[in-house]
């Protein structure tokens, strides 16, 4: 049996306490053998902990892209009404603290500390009782619901973390679901297809309880199953709400957001204006990001193949008017250089053949990724293979993060329009490597 130390008195010492608990979130391979971890255990530890959020407003958001997004959204249009929020998202950019936010601000450590300790009790009595050890997700979704009580905020917002009815935010009954838009990942465990991925994602959804769902090929599936379920699906497509300037993957997040507040206000819903003002106020930190430096760059999380298309459509966008703005025409104009980092559990050949759209294609160099479930450099110019074969070039593979960046930062002094992509952990290194600590 493993001895459930106190939690540290400092953030120093908290990397090294989490560490005793499982993070599939590193974990590779992430096989099906997971389906053991659901949410019973995150369920055992808020029952000892007396942590109940019946009095609260809980929204779960499942999905293959969007999921942050759409929270971010839900955060905004909630703070246009004056209303109080808690969110949990993973994974987080830059620090920990990211990941459970009060009010849409980071809460510090020292009552992340605080939250640990109070659930620390309830946790002894689960060894005691013979309780399986909780993950790190089981953990920190039972730490964001004790904050979120502390702080008697009304309005949960819970981001799945990997799949959806197994997912430790599972645990939390919600009033309202929503399903993002699916694609292509894990498909280890979530299935091989976009409709198995979709109906397993779908099953987040519960009896008596609208489910919103992105419009999309597989939405049909999942409105099938959510309506087995019990449950009230309703497929959403472009809000009229939402202003015409707003990206179309946004309008997508931001439809869904605002469907799913309109189950909480129906005779007063969310107005034009007040979707304008959220817009207005939402905060898109490594999504189709110009990070402005020096040198400015292009920057997004993008690691699914329709992600990486939108992402391919903004570059082209962004090249265009750089070159346009510099004066390069014909022969002159510059085609761009590109960073690369994505996870082995990402289908890199598929989504990485979206690249093929590039005409002409960037200069490419290639990063593992340091974590446990980062892809290879070598292994991700491995399969660029088909896309850069006959460009007359191969990509530079970078041996570490630093090499990366400065590879970047010289295709930039050369003047070229720069950008980085294929995983949210790669937006966070490049952003926290090229902004200032107090902005990144």
């Amino acid at each position: 049996m493993v001895n459930i130390s106190p939690p540290p008195d400092s953030p120093k010492g908290l990397p090294d306490w989490l560490a005793s608990f499982t993070n599939w979130e590193k974990q590779l391979p992430l096989d099906r053998g997971r389906r053991e971890w659901g949410p019973l255990r995150c369920r055992k530890l808020l029952d000892r902990a007396g942590l109940e959020t019946q009095p609260c407003k809980v929204i779960q958001v499942a999905g293959s892209k969007g999921k942050g997004s759409t929270v971010l959204w839900l955060e905004a249009l909630l703070s246009v009404r004056g209303c109080k929020t808690a969110a949990l998202t993973s994974p987080h950019l830059i620090s920990l603290e990211e990941r459970i936010r009060i009010c849409r601000q980071p809460v510090p450590f020292e009552k992340l500390l605080a939250g640990l300790r109070r659930l620390y009790p309830a946790l002894l009595a689960g060894q005691a009782a013979g309780d399986p050890l909780p993950t790190f997700f089981d953990l920190w979704t039972a730490l964001f619901i004790e904050i979120a009580l502390t702080e008697e905020v009304p309005h949960l917002l819970l981001e799945v973390g990997l799949g959806g009815p197994l997912d430790s935010t599972t645990a939390i009954p919600h009033d309202v679901g929503i399903l993002t838009t699916i694609d292509l990942e894990h498909t280890a465990l979530l299935g091989d297809t976009c409709e198995e991925i979709a109906a397993e994602k779908s099953k987040i959804a519960r009896a008596g309880k609208p489910l919103m769902i992105a419009s999309g090929e597989s939405s049909a599936v999942s409105a099938e199953i959510a309506a087995a379920r019990g449950a009230s699906p309703m497929i959403c497509e472009r809000d009229p709400r939402v202003p015409e300037e707003v990206s179309a993957i946004q309008s997508v997040n931001a439809a869904l957001a605002l469907r799913a507040l309109d189950h909480f206000w129906p005779g007063s819903p969310l107005t034009s204006e007040e979707t304008a003002l959220a817009w207005s106020q939402l905060e898109l930190q490594g999504r189709l990001e110009v990070v402005p430096g020096p040198p400015e760059l292009l920057l997004d999380g993008a690691h699914t193949p329709a992600s990486i298309r939108a992402f391919v459509d903004e570059f082209s966008r962004y090249r265009d008017r750089f070159n346009l703005q510099q004066g390069h025409t014909g022969s002159a104009r510059k085609s761009g250089a590109l960073l690369l980092g994505m996870l082995r559990d990402k289908n890199p050949e598929e989504t990485l053949s979206v690249l093929k759209r590039l005409v002409p294609l960037p200069k490419v160099c290639t990063l593992g990724i340091p974590v446990p479930r980062g892809m290879d450099g070598s292994a991700i110019a491995e399969a660029l293979a088909p896309v850069t074969s006959g460009s007359g070039f191969s990509p530079v593979i970078a041996g570490s993060p630093e090499e990366g960046f400065d590879w970047l930062r010289k295709m930039a002094a050369i003047g070229e329009p720069i950008a980085a992509t294929g995983s949210m952990y790669l937006a966070g290194m490049v952003r926290q490597a090229w902004l200032p600590t107090s902005q990144a």
